[in-house]
């Protein structure tokens, strides 16, 4: 670790110097100001005034700009036309703007040719055109002032190889043009796999493009920038830069790159830099530069580390930065390694540019300075720079005409960063006229200038912030991957994991461990199914035996209390913490999950125990409730931690014994969590681990008699052959999902495709939420960018073992069967692979991803869940037909829209059938209280609630039945009023909305009633039906006096009538036909109703979650806003 160079007091009296020479630059600045600076700036002027305005100014030139559908782009139009002021626009642009917003209707294409041409009109200074000829004409005439460009190079986003590519040929292409002697690359626009946990790999891989940059460069003599821009990369990026500037061939080349000042670690780093340089130096007299910035990146970086729970890691103030870029001018501004290091000042803060000046003249450094702003943004302070015969260099972006839109999203980001309150260009407008703007940007410079002594530049991000479980649910952070110790401590578990000889791993009853049992192999899918541990399983006896300690062990574990079993469960949740890096290791031999995958399975798992445990305290579960009892949680092998730690925590925190069975393919996971549990203090008699083969055992096991409830998530098949075998089986599932992404003629292609991509495909696509589907909008099918972007996006995935740290896509868990061996190797009529799933390995685990397009409504695809590496995509003429699709099939679990248009959202979110919706973002990924998780339909089996939901938990209590309607239904009446009415958000982020609301269920419930049903009850179902306009039907089987509507039936016939329904309500003594109303999609809720409204009510409901991205490239400001609102009655 490198010390940071230290302040000088000495300069600090330049500052007052800086002042008085930026009053001269800015006068110098205003005879500069040609006719279109000042409308630029009249422009700017006004935008400030509206806060509307610059929402509009987006949606019009990255809205309007990307969407390809002309009356979907003019639609867009309209509407920032409507949100248009004078007081934002002035008269001629409102009035232009409304003009051409109404002649849109008639002539959509010739008005969206004058909007497009006037956008690129209004940012030809700011995005120049990489056309040869007319570049060429923009350096000379720039030359001619004495001012040189550092040309970048845009283009699309850069998902896959295939573009990385084609960007650095284009970059090759610019630095081989004799006009252009200056470029700026960032490493991730030409190299597509930037994976910052694969260190060595990534640095092996952008280094082999950056030396044949450099090689270019030294055949062309163009210098080249190292442009810096997300805080994951600039460990990479310097490294790079060491590495390749370190090799003989580029001993003696002058290169640079660039550092933030809003990053507290560019100190550090800049110093490193400087030792190194030096050293460099002195072995063959090689200079860098280093280009100083404040960071363009911070929305994006506020955005990301938001989302994932991490600490922001720039500063937290404008201030603090400004404070931070001072400080960096008077280190780097140095005799003693101006031989070495060249500095770029890359500001429009002309007060700042002044205080390089002020010190590099007292210091006598002035060759080692650069000063720096961007093209277009500028024009008069550049020109004054250049008539005082320094130095001055414009950062020029560059994009062929054809590529504009792909450009955009720079333009959306300097508008951000721009007309932020505290931003000098935001002052600069009137500064030379306005003594006040004068004296507010001068003290704030003043201000820095004293700041830089005192301003820390220790880590923000990587600062020893504690994991705490608290008192109130807070989600547990992903495991930060720019953080050395969790690598190092990743590093040394997977290691050690894979050096594991074979482990015997026991049953555990009543805390008897158990090896001389039947032994079943644990594979590495990821290795050719090598065996690598070995469980035992348990026979019949073993049933009888785990059962009965269950039963016995209830009372007692009730008796405990709530606020006890939530201590334990928070204990729990702190060792799974500390024993991350550890548990990802095991998933990611077991499950074979990449680090990416395995990561956010630990914070859910923590997620679930925290907010369980608390669930159960506020929800008073001692009153008017008893627990369920024995309960067995069945798991998948696909989440195989979070899952059974969330059904495990809940019938725990709920007063219950738990029985883990654990899935077959994944018995080393759950031998982990079962131990984790066991440390916290779980006792094991309370919590048993009995693995079982999938026969007669396993049988005995769910369907035994003293077993209570079991918690399955699986696929509906599972559920049809557990109910199968005992009717009365109190079983509550998460099951089967056949999900699907609708891309619209207004989606962002780019965008679009990534969150596809990751939703088909991470983790294999072996995920019940899993987008295996995509409905994408004819104009976006044609577009041929989208499928340029989506086969380079997917074919560049790379396949492999979860444990290499290089892999993007691990593999299937076991050898492809029915329908997934049908999805890989099967196409229907008409339809066609644009990517061909190959198998890659001996033993059929390891699939390269597939894309089969020309999938028909009704096909097999369209309606079939396969649980694996393919993507299905239907091509759809509207909107209205893809929601049609989307809701066609027998399941409702996750759903996905893409659209940049406020109006499509709002539509497809009142429209569409599904537990989780999800608006320009993956539909894969939900969190505990942010996205509570459970579906619709076959989606969901039983009397269940939604995961990490707040009704979960009281699914495991069995809660008195009502005797009195009235105090019920007042308690029912707060409860709808307090939430079941409204949207809620309780995630309480900026950049995304996550809104928990219930829903009616379309064709409503057929309710079992009989002669002994209270009056209490039926005015209750009454009130449902006439006050709250709930859809029901009761039946019986034999008159009941009073009921003119009752329909008389029996229990098969019921079965059958049921269809007609989306649930039954079984308020009878008979036995219900659990299995035949499951044969038919249809879900029996046998529980009474209870005496507690609050509780009652919501089952009459649906839940769902709403996930809502909240933002344009971080920027909050920008992007669709749709609307998502609560139950109306």
């Amino acid at each position: 670790m490198n010390q940071v160079i230290q302040t000088d007091p000495e300069i600090d009296k330049l500052a007052i110097d800086a002042v008085e020479n930026a009053r001269a630059l800015i006068a110098e600045s205003l005879p500069n100001l040609k006719r279109y600076d000042k409308a630029s700036r009249k422009r700017f002027t006004r935008l400030f005034k509206d806060p509307k305005a610059i929402s509009v100014t987006v949606s019009l030139t990255d809205e309007v700009m990307r969407i390809t559908s002309a009356k979907d782009s003019v639609r867009i139009l309209r509407k920032a036309a409507k949100d248009s002021s004078l007081a934002g626009f002035g008269l001629f642009n409102t009035v232009g703007l409304k003009l051409i917003a109404a002649i849109s209707r008639v002539l959509p294409k010739p008005v969206l040719f004058a909007v497009h041409t006037q956008v690129k009109l209004l940012s030809k200074g700011i995005i120049l055109p990489a056309e040869s000829k007319k570049l060429s004409r923009q350096i000379k005439k720039r030359a001619k002032k004495g001012i040189r460009l550092n040309i970048n190079v845009l283009g699309e986003a850069v998902l896959g190889e295939d573009e990385a590519n084609e960007r650095f040929e284009r970059v090759m292409q610019m630095m081989a043009r004799p006009e252009v002697d200056y470029v700026s690359v960032k490493l991730s626009s030409v190299a597509s796999q930037i994976i910052s946990l694969d260190r060595k790999g990534t640095l092996d891989r952008v280094s082999e493009k950056l030396r044949h940059i450099y090689r270019t460069s030294i055949s062309t003599n163009t210098f080249v920038n190292l442009d810096m821009e997300e805080f994951r990369d600039l460990r990479l990026t310097v490294d790079a830069f060491k590495l390749v500037l370190n090799e003989g061939e580029f001993k003696n080349l002058y290169a640079g790159l660039v550092l933030q000042a809003y990053l507290p670690e560019s100190h550090e780093v800049f110093a490193e830099l400087v030792e190194w340089s030096l050293e460099r130096n002195k072995q063959s007299g090689g200079v860098i530069k280093i280009r100083l910035v404040k960071g363009a990146n911070l929305a994006m970086e506020k955005a990301e580390a938001e989302l994932h729970g991490w600490v922001a890691a720039p500063y937290k103030s404008k201030a603090d930065v400004d404070a931070s870029y001072s400080r960096l001018l008077d280190t780097a501004l140095r005799p003693e390694h101006a031989k070495a290091v060249r500095i770029g000042v890359a500001s429009h803060n002309l007060f700042h540019i002044a205080f390089a000046l002020e010190i590099a003249k007292k210091r006598n450094v002035m060759e080692q300075l650069d000063l720096e702003m961007l093209e277009g943004m500028a024009n008069p302070e550049a020109l004054a720079i250049a008539k005082r015969s320094m130095r001055i260099l414009l950062y020029a972006p560059v994009t062929r005409a054809d590529d504009f839109a792909s450009a955009v999203a720079y333009l959306v980001r300097r508008l951000d960063e721009n007309t932020a309150v505290e931003n000098y260009l935001r002052s600069s407008f009137e500064i030379g006229t306005n003594p006040e703007k004068f004296k507010e940007q001068s003290d704030r410079f003043l201000d820095s200038a004293s700041q830089r002594h005192e301003i820390s530049t220790k880590s923000i991000r990587h600062k020893n912030h504690k994991f705490q479980i608290d008192e109130t649910f807070e989600n547990a952070p992903n495991a930060d991957i720019t953080k050395l110790d969790f690598l190092s401590k990743l590093d040394k578990e997977i290691a050690a994991v894979l050096k594991l000889p074979i482990k015997e791993i026991p049953i555990v009853i009543d805390g008897k461990e158990i090896f001389d049992r039947i032994q079943v192999e644990g594979n590495d899918p990821g290795d050719n199914a090598k065996v690598w541990y070995k469980y035992s399983v348990a026979k019949s006896s073993d049933i009888d035996s785990a059962v009965k300690i269950a039963k016995k062990s209830v009372e007692d574990w009730n008796q405990s209390g709530a606020n006890v079993r939530a201590e334990i469960l928070k204990k729990f949740a702190q060792i799974a913490h500390d024993e991350q890096e550890e548990t990802i290791a095991i998933m990611s031999r077991d499950a074979g999950k990449t680090v990416s995958e395995a990561d956010p399975e630990v914070s859910e798992a923590i997620d679930f125990a925290n907010y369980y445990a608390l669930s159960a305290i506020s929800l008073d579960l001692e009153r008017q409730s008893s627990p369920v009892g024995v309960v067995v949680v069945v798991p998948p092998w696909n989440f195989p931690y979070a899952i059974p730690t969330g059904g495990i925590c809940a019938a725990l925190a709920a007063g219950n014994t738990v029985i883990f069975k654990s899935a077959p393919e994944t018995v080393a996971t759950s031998w982990q969590l079962v131990n984790q549990l066991w440390k916290a203090g779980v006792p094991k008699n309370v919590l048993q681990f009995v693995s079982t083969q999938d026969n007669e055992v396993g049988q005995a096991l769910i369907s035994h008699e003293d077993v209570n409830a079991v918690i399955l998530t699986g696929g509906y098949s599972t559920a049809l052959l557990f109910s199968s075998w005992k009717n009365e089986l109190n079983l509550l599932a998460e099951t089967s999902g056949k999900n699907s992404m609708v891309l619209t003629a207004c989606c962002d292609i780019d965008i679009a495709v990534k969150d596809l991509v990751q939703s088909a495909f991470g983790h294999a696509g072996q995920k019940c939420s899993a987008a295996s589907l995509a409905i994408v909008d004819k104009n976006i099918y044609e577009n041929p960018n989208f499928k340029k972007q989506l086969i380079d996006a997917v074919k560049s995935l790379k396949v492999g073992p979860g444990y290499n740290y290089s892999t993007t896509v691990g593999p299937i868990i076991k050898s492809a069967e029915s329908n997934l061996h049908r999805a890989l190797t099967q196409l229907d009529e008409g339809e066609s692979w644009l990517l061909k799933p190959e198998q890659i390995d001996e033993a059929g685990l390891l699939w390269s991803p597939g894309v089969k397009t020309g999938v028909k409504p009704g096909s097999w695809s369209h309606h079939n869940e396969w649980f694996g590496p393919v993507l299905a995509i239907m091509v759809s003429p509207d909107l209205e037909t893809s929601v049609s699709w989307q809701n066609a099939t027998d399941y409702g679990l996750t759903a996905g829209i893409q659209s940049l248009d406020p109006k499509e959202c709002e539509y497809w979110i009142e429209n569409v059938e599904a537990g989780n919706l999800y608006v320009n973002r993956g539909v894969t990924g939900a969190i505990v209280n942010r996205q509570p998780f459970g579906g619709w339909r076959r989606s969901s089996v039983g009397a269940t609630a939604k995961a990490g939901g707040a009704n979960y938990v009281a699914t495991l209590r069995n809660w008195n039945q009502m005797n009195h309607f009235l105090p019920m239904k007042e308690a029912a009446n707060k409860w709808l009023k307090s939430t079941g009415t409204l949207a809620i958000d309780h995630s309480g982020l900026s950049v995304e909305q996550n809104i928990q609301r219930y829903r009616k269920f379309k064709k409503g419930f057929l309710v079992r009633i009989e002669s002994g049903t209270s009056k209490d009850e039926l005015d209750f179902l009454n009130w449902l039906k006439m006050d709250l306009g709930v859809i029901t039907r009761l039946s019986s089987d034999s008159l009941i006096p009073g009921l003119a509507n009752l329909v008389v039936e029996s229990a098969d016939e019921f079965a059958n009538h049921a269809k007609e329904f989306d649930r039954v309500r079984w308020l009878s003594a008979e036995v219900p036909p659990v299995n035949e109303l499951m044969i038919n999609g249809i879900s029996c809720d046998r529980r009474p109703v209870t005496s507690r409204g609050d509780i009652e009510i919501s089952r009459w409901f649906l839940e769902q979650s709403v996930s809502i991205t909240q933002h344009r490239y971080g920027n909050t400001n920008a992007g669709p806003k749709p609307g998502c609102v609560g139950l109306k009655f």
